[in-house]
Parts: structure tokens; C-alpha cells; sequence
């Protein structure tokens, strides 16, 4: 529904299993539209409409909206007009910048409203400078609202579909939440979907299969710190990208190495780490008490990680990651623009449908990677590879 183009403004029933928390996580990660929320509820000195307008007025707050609240509750003008006259200002308000949705939530709906009420309401999202969308969860039935079922069709983002949008391989640090901001402002303001744990991981998900998921993602925006290359979760994602291969291709990495040597020094720096990490896991599965499954799983990581380290090492230092202020700054302008020249931002994602015919078809690289006893990793060959 969102994805449709020609999507007008409206009323609409959605017919769906979401809840209203899940309804409203995906308009937000989707990022094409203004989020508002509305509530309907008695009040004593008010009908649920002029409830509703007045509550909605206070996330649009301006100088004129707030004095007209104030005349609405002092009762010198008639409240009909003023209720009119605040909604057509909060319409101009939440449709100035971008499409808006108004989510309805709670045990009241639609359907609460009187018909005359439905029609004020329809009136003035028709007026918005860009198209006004006002969803609620199907309760009932009015002729002004029109029903839109979600139940037959793919509502919910499967993990495998979810891979050709741009995920975030990051390291949760305070000294790095401006930067990261900065870098989803700039995805938001260019209409290019992305995929970040604080939202798509959800209650009861599994995190594992989400670090797998990132590291098959169509994009990737690795944001390289020192305390990412001291996270296992952080690192084991790493390991996942360089085994889905094309890594030149699909990750955009912003690196800030801060004192650690982009050069031999820093990498031992690193694999020392690893090492004593795993000397320390090896340790406490000799004296750790029951079963100790949980802990040779970390142990794989790790040696999936120091194999790895030389390849990931040698991609983030002597492939040119430009310079980590320039990155981030202006909304992470200049990293936004390479996005663009591969990822088209009208569609955010890559056509499936495009097939190149022979005679114009570009030569590809070929990645190979073998994971056995002696891990081979090799990429941008475009001969033959023999392995013996």
C-alpha cells in the first residue's frame, strides 16, 4: 500500500493482523512519509472530533494554531468553525514537507465519528500540499471510509525480501550517535529505505539471523569504529559479508580508526585481540559448570574472524574509505551520492527484471571463497581459479 504511487488522500480501514505498534514501525523505517498520531476518546468538555483535532493540534504546534486552541477553550467563537479552521492548519502543517499519515490508534476508531465529522475530516486532507493518509485498524463500516485488506497479500517484510534494502553494520557508541544520526537524516531526506536493528529487530526475533541478514544484504553501510572491532556480534557480521562475497560492490564502509594504525601495526593490534579472546573462551569451557554449547559457538565466531581479519583489513585500508569527517558531514552528502550511483533512489532497490543481452552485458568479477582447513579467500579474478 505504501509502495503505491498513486496512493490519494483518504480514510482508510486497514484489514490486517499488525498491531497498532507494528503498523506504526513500518510507516517510520519506510521514511517516505510524516508520521502523526491521533487518539479518539470521550471527553467531557468536548466531542471525540474536536478531541481528536485539538490533540492532533499539539503535535503541529505554531503561533496561529495555538491561538486558535486558545479561543476554541474560551468559547468567544463559535468551536464548529474553530475546529474547521485549526484542522485545515494542521493539514497544511503535517503535508508541507512530504506525504503524511495519521495513524488512528487505540480502542476508538473511524468508525466512532459521525458521519459529518468523517466528511469535515475527508474535506480537509484533501486540501494538504502533498497527499494525506489516514489509516486505522478495521472495526466497522462507514461509506466515507473506504476498507483496504492486507491479510491476503505479503503485509509483513519476509527476512530473505529484506535483504535488497541497505542495512547498518554498526557498534552502538555514544561518541558515535551524532554521526550515525547524521547518516539516517540523509537516507530519510533522499527517500532510500534502510534496515537497522534498533527497528527490525524485534521482540522474540532472532539476532543471529539478523547479523546473517545484514551480511547478505544487496548494501551495506559498515561503519568501522574501535569498538566495532572489538564487538563479536559486530565482527561476526563482518565475517558474514566477506563470505556473501562482492564486498567492493556492496559495502560502504565509514571508517574512524581513531588510534589504531591503518597499516601491519594495527592488525596485530587486532588479531591480538581475537587471539586472547579466544585463549579466554578456551579457558572457561575447562571450568565452566554443565554444558558449554552456548560458549563454542562464540569460539567459531571468533575463528571465522581471525581468518577472516587479513581480506576485512585489508579492504578498509587500502581501499580508499575518504576521510571520516568529509563522510558524515551535510547529512552524509558525499556517502549518499555514491549510494546513488549504484542504487537508483527513486526505487531504493535493483531491478530484478533488467536482464543486459549479450553483446552489451559488462564482464563481472568472480569472488571465491573456501572455507576449509586452509581458508582461501579470493576476489575481483576474472580467469580461471584452481584449488588443490
Amino acid at each position: 500500500m505504501l509502495d503505491n504511487l498513486s496512493l490519494s488522500s483518504g480514510l482508510y480501514l486497514i484489514d490486517t493482523d499488525l498491531t497498532d505498534d507494528d503498523i506504526e514501525w513500518y510507516i517510520k523505517r519506510d521514511g517516505r512519509f510524516s508520521y502523526y498520531r491521533g487518539f479518539l476518546m470521550p471527553s467531557s468538555s468536548s466531542t471525540v472530533f474536536e478531541s481528536f483535532v485539538i490533540k492532533l493540534s499539539l503535535e503541529c504546534e505554531n503561533e496561529e494554531i495555538q491561538n486558535l486552541r486558545g479561543l476554541f477553550f474560551n468559547g468567544s467563537t463559535p468551536r464548529e468553525l474553530l475546529i474547521q479552521i485549526v484542522l485545515a492548519l494542521i493539514m497544511r502543517c503535517v503535508s508541507e514537507k512530504k506525504k503524511a499519515i495519521i495513524h488512528i490508534c487505540g480502542v476508538f476508531d473511524l468508525t466512532s465519528l459521525a458521519h459529518d465529522d468523517l466528511f469535515i475530516l475527508q474535506e480537509a486532507i484533501a486540501k494538504g500540499d502533498n497527499p494525506i493518509v489516514v489509516v486505522n485498524k478495521k472495526k466497522a463500516i462507514d461509506p466515507l471510509i473506504q476498507t483496504v485488506s492486507l491479510k491476503e497479500k505479503e503485509g509483513i517484510i519476509k527476512m530473505n525480501d529484506r535483504t535488497r534494502v541497505l542495512h547498518f553494520s554498526y557498534k552502538h557508541d555514544t561518541d558515535y550517535e551524532i554521526a550515525m544520526k547524521s547518516i539516517q537524516t540523509g537516507l530519510e531526506k533522499n527517500n532510500i529505505p534502510y534496515s537497522i536493528d534498533e527497528y527490525d529487530i524485534m521482540y522474540r526475533d532472532n539476532i543471529d539471523d539478523y547479523e546473517k541478514e545484514i551480511g547478505s544484504s544487496d548494501k551495506v553501510i559498515m561503519f568501522v569504529v574501535p569498538s566495532y572491532l572489538r564487538s563479536l556480534d559486530c565482527m561476526f557480521e563482518m565475517t558474514q559479508m566477506f563470505k556473501n562475497g562482492n564486498v567492493r560492490g556492496r559495502i560502504f564502509p565509514v571508517v574512524d580508526m581513531g588510534g589504531i594504525p591503518r597499516n601491519g601495526d594495527g592488525l596485530k593490534q587486532i588479531k591480538d585481540f581475537w587471539q586472547e579472546e579466544k585463549v579466554r573462551k578456551s579457558v572457561q569451557i575447562k571450568t565452566e559448570p554443565g554444558g558449554s554449547s552456548f560458549v563454542m559457538q562464540e569460539i567459531e565466531k571468533i575463528d571465522d574472524i581471525i581468518l577472516t581479519l587479513n581480506a576485512f583489513w585489508s579492504f578498509i585500508c587500502r581501499d580508499s574509505t575518504g576521510k571520516y569527517e568529509k563522510m558524515i558531514e551535510n547529512d552524509a552528502a558525499l556517502l549518499i551520492e555514491e549510494l546513488n550511483k549504484t542504487w537508483p533512489k527513486e526505487s531504493g532497490l535493483i531491478d530484478e527484471n533488467f536482464v543486459p543481452s549479450d553483446d552489451v552485458k559488462p564482464a563481472g568479477y568472480r569472488t571465491v571463497i573456501q572455507n576449509g582447513e586452509k581458508s582461501v579467500y579470493v576476489e575481483n579474478n576474472t580467469g580461471t581459479i584452481n584449488i588443490n
